[in-house]
């Protein structure tokens, strides 16, 4: 089968969304299916070198407007489709790669598959609350052929939308549980006074949606009482503030301020923490570093909102707080620090949790819905109708590599 990921956000950009797509990519890829990545250019400081990608992956230019300019995109996509003929379609949000696919007059006979990563289903979300962009919401989940939720909450919003005219999957993400499962070295370069037992962590962007404010003050009300750190692995808009507000804190040498942190650091700062902290203002889609944290042994503080409350159970994998709360969450660290033996036995039930959260049952689950999408179509109807676009010599689409070797491979088969 031919896949193509649409996705507004790749890596290496920050965020959940991106590593999903790399690794549905990944997975799509390792049980013998093409795939290539379709995606908007990154800002000068996201930008990465795709050719290191297992994958073949296409950009397009940034989008300069959610409103007025998205149906300009859609000649790329059509492009990449009169190119190498991907037999479903999936894309990695409604707005605005559902829209963009909606309008993409090449695309009538292919499947269309929207995820939702819940920034733009959320009532929080800018984008969500744009003026004008309700059309294109309904157009987008009207043309879906199948919509996945992530989560019980992504699910409702879109049930709300399509009113269930349209076939919805929740498919829940994945994690590695052996990676995690596996004791990790200590980086070489790692701050020394990150010291294992001693510190809480929060990995993850840092804008304000996170609450990450709210987990440094909360930090500082018990700090005065208890030697311990807090570590913040991340970047993101909200980090120039983030830093000047450390800077003023009489106990600024408590917090760790690292980049945004992958590979075996990222297991090891899971794996060593005494709790991961997800302060977050308002709803998440999943909850990726949830289980990351719960498949590396260690339990989680984080805020009741939706998409959290469907993963950690409190007292077995985790402790919730009240959203905005620097009272509650302080109280929970406080909590966390008293009780080491509580702490480590909500770790080990924690891995208990996750066992089902699997990548293979994830991209299993997904290669299922696209073979019965695909297999729905008609071939013949298909190949009529790409025929005279197959003619047309595109010499405007960007060279990618390994997507000429790729295209050449599948028209063979």
């Amino acid at each position: 089968m031919r896949i193509c990921l649409y996705s507004e956000k790749t890596l290496p950009g920050l965020g959940g969304q991106g590593c999903v797509v790399d690794r549905l990519a990944r997975g799509f890829q390792d049980e013998g299916h093409a795939v290539v990545v379709l995606a908007p250019r990154g800002r000068r400081w996201t930008r990465g070198d795709d050719a290191r990608l297992p994958y073949p992956t296409v950009r397009h230019p940034r989008f300069r407007s959610t409103r007025w300019l998205l149906s300009w995109y859609r000649w790329w996509l059509g492009a990449l489709y009169r190119r190498v003929q991907f037999d479903v379609l999936h894309c990695h949000s409604v707005h605005p790669t559902g829209y963009i696919a909606a309008r993409c007059a090449a695309l009538h006979d292919v499947p269309v598959v929207i995820s939702s990563h819940g920034g733009d289903m959320d009532d929080w979300s800018p984008l969500y609350r744009k003026p004008g962009l309700m059309p294109h919401y309904r157009q987008a989940l009207e043309r879906a052929d199948a919509l996945v939720a992530p989560s019980e909450f992504i699910e409702t919003r879109l049930r709300e939308w399509c009113g269930g005219q349209t076939r919805i999957e929740r498919i829940g993400h994945g994690v590695d549980l052996s990676r995690y499962a596996t004791v990790a070295t200590r980086p070489a370069d790692l701050d020394p006074r990150i010291v294992p037992g001693n510190y809480f962590l929060y990995l993850g962007r840092v804008v304000w949606r996170k609450g990450v404010d709210l987990l440094i003050e909360a930090f500082r009300r018990v700090a005065g009482q208890h030697d311990v750190r807090l570590v913040i692995a991340g970047e993101g808009t909200g980090h120039p503030a983030m830093k000047a507000a450390v800077a003023q804190m009489p106990c600024a040498d408590r917090v760790i301020l690292l980049p945004w942190t992958e590979g075996n650091a990222k297991t090891w700062l899971f794996q060593n923490a005494i709790c991961n902290v997800v302060p977050s203002r308002y709803s998440e889609a999943f909850g990726l570093t949830v289980l990351e944290s719960l498949a590396a042994g260690r339990p989680v503080i984080a805020t009741a909102v939706p998409g959290l409350r469907e993963l950690i159970e409190p007292g077995r994998n985790g402790i919730f707080v009240a959203p905005e709360s620097v009272e509650d969450l302080a109280g929970a660290l406080r909590n966390a620090i008293a009780r080491p033996g509580w702490i480590d036995q909500m770790g080990r039930q924690a891995r208990e949790t996750v066992q089902t959260f699997t990548w293979d049952k994830t991209i299993q689950r997904h290669l299922v819905l696209f073979d019965e999408l695909a297999n729905r179509r008609s071939r013949r109807a298909i190949h009529e109708f790409a025929a005279p676009f197959r003619r047309r010599r595109l010499t405007s689409l960007p060279a990618v590599n390994g997507l000429a070797d790729w295209s050449d491979e599948m028209k063979a088969s």
